[in-house]
C-alpha cells in the first residue's frame, strides 16, 4: 500500500513540476569567490497594503507553501529543497543546502528523495 501511495505522489508531484516549471529560464549571474546563497523574507499581505496585486492564478492541484513557512521550515533544518532546473541553473545559485533534482529527471530519481522530511520543490 505504501509502494501505491508513494508512486501516486510521484506521479502528482511530477505532474505538478512539469506544470509549473514549463516556463523557467536561466540567467547567467556572474561568480563571486564569496557566494552565500540565501533565502530572503519579504511577507506583504494585502490586508497591510490595498494596492498589493493579487496572488497569480495556478491551473495545477500542486499544494503551495508561503515563502514565509518555508523560511521557517528553512531556519529548523526540517525539510529539503529540491531546485528542479537544468543543471547549469543550479550551478548558478540555489538555496544553500538543495538538491538538484531537474523536472525531467525525477520520475528516475525520486529514490534519492529522503522518505524523513517535508520536501519543497521550485524551479525559479
Amino acid at each position: 500500500m505504501r509502494y501505491k501511495l508513494s508512486i501516486l505522489l510521484i506521479a502528482v508531484f511530477t505532474a505538478a513540476l512539469f506544470t509549473a516549471c514549463q516556463n523557467a529560464s536561466v540567467e547567467s549571474k556572474p561568480e563571486t569567490a564569496n557566494q552565500i546563497p540565501a533565502v530572503t523574507v519579504t511577507p506583504t499581505t494585502t490586508a497591510n497594503n490595498a494596492n498589493a496585486p493579487a496572488a497569480p492564478a495556478h491551473n495545477d492541484n500542486a499544494p503551495r507553501i508561503s515563502l514565509e513557512d518555508a523560511k521557517k521550515a528553512y531556519d529548523n533544518g526540517g525539510v529539503l529543497f529540491i531546485d528542479t532546473r537544468a543543471e547549469p541553473a543550479y550551478k548558478v545559485e540555489h538555496i544553500k543546502g538543495a538538491i538538484n533534482i531537474p523536472v525531467e529527471t525525477i520520475e528516475s530519481r525520486y529514490k534519492d528523495v529522503p522518505k524523513d522530511k517535508k520536501i519543497i520543490a521550485y524551479c525559479s
